[in-house]
């Protein structure tokens, strides 16, 4: 049977894999701390350090950090270097040549030196706390198959290092090499077919708007004495601009297209719209809640790979630090956490923080790029040598890398160019005196790390407001609330002002969300700096901290941002129509942003506050839990409406045809029936609160719901199938190519696409701006009966496929729809990078799967907002299964008498797998929404405590 208590839940897991006692125990004594200091253990076995100073509690982070997540540690610090072949071999030379290029450990380097003494003095700690576990323990079990039996001291550079990479995961603009591919392919093409290639962009496939309308801060700009400008288009905005790339131009970008999709790492950090990589975070106000103290829920959503993202930890200091949460292996922060005085969480806000730029060069007689030209002046660039090395796997010599050939054009030289903010160049064609390089925020002195130290201290709202501005880099909203029953939120980065957007109004040439000409003939710039932001990290204008979406004690009683648009911008498609306080217009993003998360959320919030319900923690975790598909909801009308015309007297026969199959109609009816819920239902399948030892089978409901989900997931992808990719397809048929295919959106902007079609079809007819008809039909009589045979062909088309041989694995080829469980497709397995033996479930631990079937059964589907997405183009088995989600899921009780928090981590509090349970002791948990304590009370911790270490000076 289900748990409905999840403190009876928590207990029973309690009791399942208690680790033993160890008795008391100094394992370590070392001359760099200044006290005697203490690391506590409960059953959770998450550590809780007391130290006399910052910097020691720092020491042991360091320390423990290694003893549990070494090799994920090392991995993540070679990814930042561009030394990930000294690691794991050839196979990561061409990740290691990108990294290189883009220069984490580069911009490291620039930002390390302007933090503080105190922070750089803790990271200092933290790598000797790193260094001294590497003194007196043997690696991991990791290095025995890489032949590896030492690796490298750990520096601050390090840590600093791999904050660079977090950062550019969670704020990278890479997507803008495909889409001014994409554009400029649909404006070729569409000045030859008769369509309006501009149109198909901006307004048809890759729009700005979002599906669902709901934003964080309604009426922000006006609030803070900005405006909208008017009610134009996007493209009227950015005008009959015409990108008419040259073949070198273009040649360029696709060689800078193809290494990124080469590059197995950075391929997975590209926000393309393919994976839903994002968070959840909301607040609630103290007069909302059951208690009458605030309320803060928070789940971040990255890549669900093994050993997970996050390591759960709370650091105390005699000097006043105490703070709890997780933080990121390779450095002693905590990214999301409590204090004594206050909690926060974060998403991920996409603001453009990055350009590309083609730049006209100068070479010299070996071909080597010497000057970029701007306004007819040379301004030299600066040269990078690099040497690559790679680990010799299989000779049987340990510590045995061998020098790689890399060429100067090929990656031995990196190219930067000082009025990009030393960014590098990408990608060079000497014959025809060309370059693109790319200009970054992130290449500056930014000090994100430092920010994090700021927010652990921050006794007030006030002072972690003031350490959001040193946030400079890898955008974030944030939400607060504080034990004086506060609440908050804030954007946090800096977001560089376009000069032709300030002062002209309008992009001149290219639009900043597409390649831009760095040669000075437009004013493509980023704005020189004359009144720098407290603490502004970057030597450019940027929009002041004030400006960037806030809210505080806010009427309704809270705020919630799921990655959605947090003040609207985008609304109306258009990001280039909304104007500055004082002037110039309000450009933080180029839109695109998630919304049916965000759509679920406050729909939830704002019924339980329209019944005169009042909020507690326990609602926040059912919220957490949520498995409703929002764009089901929404999508649903269309569908059913289908159905009822096409069974109505004298229906077209080309719609009425669908009904003779007994299936399509069994499918309305369970899809009549739906909450629009995802459970599993398998009684191998993880739900939400149900006992992980012992799985219940599923109720009557819940397998009408499973059914449902299944039936709509793959209609879905028929759908969009049946309407973007077939009408992208008989375009290339036409001109016997295939280059609109090859530009077709992601996941993400196909599914918004499909439901612009369908909610704008009384208006448009299933015509897009751009002229071309997405609804296809002939014989059709009218046009809704056009778009009546597209739903019910992708119906019909869903479940013949569920029946045939794409969905074997699956279904075993039954034609019984009951047989349709989601759970046996909607599956995920969590991924060690060195393979099968390290991943999970591998056949250990007595995880619960389905015959046949890879990864573990699991409730959720795409944007719901237990987030655990797919392609929203899936059709067979294996391609709904997911791999990003909560990376940590937390819900916090702000009172005047102290925090009531909890959190849980999706697997083990070790990394090392001989630790046993404890590798995957929080993944139990996890996967059926359970939690577990967060303590910043050092009286409760030591009250608790089953084992304590000591460290001595």
């Amino acid at each position: 049977m289900k748990y409905k208590s999840l403190k009876r839940l928590t207990s029973c897991i309690f009791m399942a894999m208690t680790v033993q006692a160890a008795a008391d125990e100094t394992i370590m004594t070392n001359d760099r701390l200044s006290a005697p200091a203490q690391v506590y253990y409960n059953d959770t076995q998450i550590p809780s350090i007391s130290a006399a100073t910052e910097e020691d509690a720092s020491f042991v982070m360091g320390y423990l950090h290694a003893k549990d997540r070494l090799f994920q540690m090392d991995y993540t610090r070679k990814i930042a270097q561009g030394k990930l072949a000294e690691l794991v071999g050839t196979a990561a030379l061409s990740n290691d040549i990108q990294f290189r290029t883009i220069g984490f450990e580069r911009a490291a380097r620039v930002s390390l030196p302007v933090m503080t003494a105190k922070t750089q003095g803790m990271l200092k700690a933290y790598a000797d706390g790193v260094n001294a576990w590497l003194d007196s323990n043997p690696l991991p079990i990791e290095y025995s198959g890489l032949e590896i039996t030492q690796i490298d001291r750990w520096l601050p550079i390090h840590s600093v290092a791999i904050a660079k990479v977090l950062a550019f995961q969670l704020s990278n603009d890479l997507n803008e090499i495909d889409d001014t591919i994409a554009i400029n392919t649909f404006q070729q093409v569409g000045s030859a077919a008769g369509f309006d290639g501009t149109a198909l962009f901006i307004e048809d496939l890759y729009r700005a708007a979002p599906p669902d309308g709901r934003v964080s801060v309604p009426n922000f700009l006006a609030s803070i004495g900005g405006q909208g400008k008017n009610q134009q288009s996007l493209k009227q905005s950015i005008g009959d601009f015409a990108l008419d790339l040259s073949d070198s131009e273009l040649n360029m970008l696709h060689e800078i297209k193809g290494n990124w999709s080469n590059s197995a790492v950075m391929k997975t950090m590209k926000n393309d719209g393919n994976a839903d990589k994002g968070s959840n975070v909301w607040v609630i106000a103290g007069d909302k809640s059951e208690n009458g103290f605030p309320l803060i829920a928070n789940d971040p959503h990255l890549s669900l790979d093994y050993p997970s993202t996050f390591y759960s930890a709370h650091m105390a200091a005699d000097t006043g630090l105490n703070v709890a949460g997780v933080g990121f292996p390779g450095a002693p922060v905590m990214a999301q956490g409590c204090n004594v005085s206050l909690c926060w969480g974060s998403t991920v806000h996409p603001v453009d923080e990055m350009d590309f730029y083609f730049e006209s060069i100068k070479t010299n007689t070996f071909g080597i790029p010497t000057h970029t030209v701007y306004q007819g002046v040379d301004e030299p660039i600066v040269w990078v040598f690099q040497t690559y090395n790679a680990n010799v796997i299989g000779d049987g010599v340990m510590n045995n890398t061998a020098r790689q050939e890399v060429g100067y054009t090929q990656g031995g030289l990196t190219y930067l160019v000082p009025r990009r903010n030393y960014g590098p160049i990408l990608s060079v064609d000497t014959a025809n005196a060309q370059a693109v390089s790319v200009q970054y925020t992130m290449f500056g002195p930014t000090k994100e790390i430092e920010s994090f130290f700021d927010m652990a201290r921050a006794s007030n709202m006030d002072e972690f407001k003031t350490a959001l501005t040193k946030f400079d880099v890898g955008s974030q909203n944030f939400g607060v609330v504080d034990v004086d029953g506060n609440i908050a939120y804030f954007t946090g980065a800096e977001v560089p002002i376009r000069e032709d957007l300030q002062t002209l109004m309008q992009p001149d040439g290219t639009p900043p969300m597409f390649i831009r000409d760095g040669t000075g003939e437009h004013m493509n710039e980023w704005m020189a700096l004359t009144n720098p932001d407290l603490n502004q990290a970057i030597n450019y204008a940027v929009i002041p901290f004030d400006e960037m979406p806030f809210s505080v004690n806010p009427s309704s009683g809270y705020v919630a941002n799921a990655n959605n648009d947090p003040i609207g911008v985008s609304l109306d498609n258009n990001v280039l129509n909304q104007v500055r306080p004082g002037g110039g217009l309000y450009y933080i993003s180029q839109g695109g942003y998630s919304s049916y998360r965000m759509g679920r959320i406050d729909r939830l919030i704002q019924d339980h506050m329209d019944k005169g319900n009042l909020f507690t923690s326990t609602d926040m975790k059912a919220y957490q839990a949520n498995h409703q598909l929002m764009d089901a909801e929404l999508m649903m009308p269309h569908i059913m409406n289908a159905v009822s015309r096409a069974s109505a007297s004298g229906a077209w026969p080309g719609i009425a045809q669908f009904l003779a199959d007994p299936r399509v109609v069994e499918a309305a009816g369970y899809f009549a029936a739906w909450d629009f819920s995802t459970p599993t239902g398998l009684a191998e399948g993880y739900d939400p609160f149900e006992n992980p030892f012992a799985l219940s089978a599923p109720t009557d409901d819940e397998v009408t719901h499973s059914v449902a989900a299944s039936i709509y997931n793959v209609w879905r992808s028929m759908a969009i199938q049946n309407t973007v990719d077939v009408t992208l397809a008989g375009i290339d048929a036409a001109i016997g190519s295939d280059v609109m295919t090859a530009n077709r959106p992601g996941s993400k902007f196909s599914l918004n696409a499909l439901a612009h079609f369908l909610d704008s079809f009384e208006t448009n007819q299933g015509y897009g701006a751009s002229g071309i008809n997405f609804f296809t039909n002939p014989q059709a009589p009218t046009r809704n009966d056009a778009r009546d045979y597209v739903i019910l062909a992708s119906l019909k088309q869903a479940l013949d496929m569920m029946a045939g041989d794409d969905f074997a694995a699956a279904f075993n080829n039954s034609s019984n729809l009951d047989d349709y469980r989601w759970g046996k497709l909607h599956r995920i397995e969590f991924s060690h990078p060195l393979g099968a033996s390290l991943t999970i479930p591998n056949g250990s631990f007595g995880f619960s799967t389905v015959d046949g079937l890879a990864g573990v059964a699991r409730s959720g589907g795409y944007q719901v907002l237990d987030a655990s997405s797919h392609s929203t183009r899936a059709d067979s088995s294996n391609e709904f299964m997911f791999g990003s989600g909560p990376a940590r899921r937390f819900v916090a009780e702000v009172t005047s008498m102290g925090i009531l928090a909890e959190q849980i981590i999706p697997g083990g509090q070790s990394g090392v797998i001989t630790t046993g349970a404890n590798y995957v002791n929080q993944l139990v948990l996890w996967l059926v929404n359970g939690y577990l304590p967060l303590i910043t009370d050092l009286g409760t911790v030591e009250a608790i405590a089953h084992e304590v270490y000591y460290f001595e000076p």
